[in-house]
């Protein structure tokens, strides 16, 4: 045995010993080689302990055979019981944090909303308040979700509702002064008031978005992984879960069910979905619960006037999605009825690598 810097060197001389403690321990080691022409030198190192074995080529067909395949490759380590040794630290690869639309709130369904370009909205007959075809519409300007203001489609459009009058862009009253602008919108009904009236003779065009279902998606970049570590709902004390919330995962056909013959990237579902149909499901299925939030911050827009209940689930293994094999988890509700209350989401904390 001999000691050097690092650790300490066992040297072995018999290839059948070596090789008895070896297959005890393989799956713990990086195993790694030197080919000199004539002869090998393996050293396979366990923490800081190197045990190294010199054996000519003409006794080492066993080695070649078996062994030499699976070298220089640096392998799990594991425990005699062949589970997987960790230790506790926090990951090193970049975090993304995922928010679902508000289950009581349609304004915030932006995911599956319809885009509509240059609407000519209907005059009430005051010149004041204008109508849109749809309600519903999608608000990204008075704090409803987390992330709001960067908010882009698949095509890269905002989903900021913009007014124009006689093709001039309108500004919309800022919440916060709850003065000046142009104009208010009330996103529930599609109703425009202006602040003054306008002149009949003008068109008012709208581009925005209205609320079509519910669907919402979780699911990584493109060429990447998403590793879900922590998901929770957040519900205030009024809510009332008026509709099932779906999750199921999705993949693509290509990969999870070749022998269907479908078109590779067609999404198939990755087993049952899971159901949380009563308040008791979610109660049942979190790992975890917190005491009720309180109110906080008042009553206007910038406040959470009702206290909020979390369930969370930390998953003790973690959740991976691939995005080259489409995997997504798709979260609805089963008949697009908003939850009745003040508030209702879920939140996915996650990390992000490169496949």
């Amino acid at each position: 045995m001999i000691r050097v810097n690092d650790g300490i060197v066992i040297d072995f001389t018999d290839w059948s010993e070596f090789k008895k403690w070896l297959n005890g321990t393989f799956s713990s080691l990086r195993f790694v080689y030197s080919d000199d022409g004539e002869s090998y030198e393996i050293i396979a190192i366990d923490d800081r302990v190197y045990r190294r074995l010199s054996i000519n080529k003409s006794d080492a067909s066993e080695f070649e055979t078996i062994y030499k395949p699976k070298a220089n490759t640096s392998l799990q380590p594991r425990t005699s019981d062949g589970r997987v040794r960790t230790a506790t630290s926090k990951p090193d690869s970049s975090s993304v944090t995922i928010y679902s639309h508000d289950w009581t709130d349609r304004t915030t369904w932006y995911s599956e909303s319809a885009r509509i370009v240059d609407e000519i909205a209907t005059d009430s007959g005051d010149h004041l308040v204008y109508t849109l075809a749809h309600g519903s519409v999608i608000d990204t300007y008075h704090g409803l979700f987390t992330g709001e203001d960067y908010l882009k489609d698949a095509s890269g459009n905002s989903y900021r509702a913009v007014v124009k009058v006689d093709d001039a862009v309108k500004v919309e009253q800022d919440p916060h002064y709850a003065t000046g602008g142009d104009y208010t919108i009330n996103y529930a009904t599609g109703a425009i008031t202006f602040l003054s009236a306008q002149n009949p003779a003008h068109e008012v065009k709208v581009t925005y978005n209205h609320a079509v279902t519910s669907g919402f998606i979780v699911k990584p970049a493109i060429g990447k992984k998403l590793i879900i570590d922590v998901a929770e709902v957040q519900f205030s004390d009024d809510v009332v879960p008026t509709d099932t919330v779906i999750f199921q995962p999705q993949g693509y056909a290509g990969v999870f069910a070749p022998q269907l013959g479908l078109p590779p990237t067609t999404l198939l579902p990755l087993g049952d979905p899971v159901k949380y149909k009563s308040m008791s499901d979610y109660q049942n299925d979190a790992l975890r619960a917190y005491p009720t939030y309180q109110p906080i911050g008042g009553s206007g827009w910038r406040g959470m006037p009702k206290g909020v209940a979390i369930y969370d689930w930390d998953y003790l293994r973690e959740k991976t999605l691939y995005s080259s094999y489409g995997m997504q988890i798709h979260i609805s509700l089963e008949h697009d009825e908003p939850f009745g209350g003040y508030y209702g989401t879920a939140t996915f904390y996650c990390g992000t690598e490169n496949e």
